[in-house]
């Protein structure tokens, strides 16, 4: 599983996560300010991370509402995941993420692209209907 975390999640939670070394229980982890501009539009950097065939993690919920984003997913066979706490404090975030990340990497190998899954602050996934 190759993980890219979206800009709204910040650098510190991917940061922290490669400085524990978590970053080998994925096969490559990336976050946005390592490839893309802070204020790239995501129908700009989602097709380039699909066809990458990488998962991103990302606080923005409207994917899936938004034609060109919407279109991305489909076309690139994108796998997301929203991660509750876009405005929750930096630690509140990782322990979101540590009490979802074994159902992240479960619903990542049994489930077919394109998917979207909401994480909520319990850690519990919740699919997303793509229209």
């Amino acid at each position: 599983m190759i993980v890219f975390f979206d800009r709204d999640i910040g650098t510190s939670l991917p940061t922290a996560l490669i400085t524990l070394r978590f970053d080998r229980q994925f096969n490559e982890l990336h976050y946005h300010q390592q490839h893309f501009r802070i204020d790239e539009a995501d129908d700009v950097w989602l097709p380039q991370v699909g066809q990458r065939g990488w998962t991103v993690i990302g606080h923005d919920s409207q994917h899936h509402t938004r034609e060109a984003e919407l279109s991305a997913i489909k076309q690139y066979n994108i796998g997301c995941f929203y991660l509750w706490g876009a405005e929750a404090k930096r630690w509140e975030k990782m322990q979101c993420f540590a009490r979802a990340y074994q159902r992240i990497v479960t619903a990542e190998n049994i489930t077919p692209r394109p998917f979207i899954y909401r994480v909520t602050k319990t850690g519990r996934l919740q699919v997303v209907p793509i229209p």
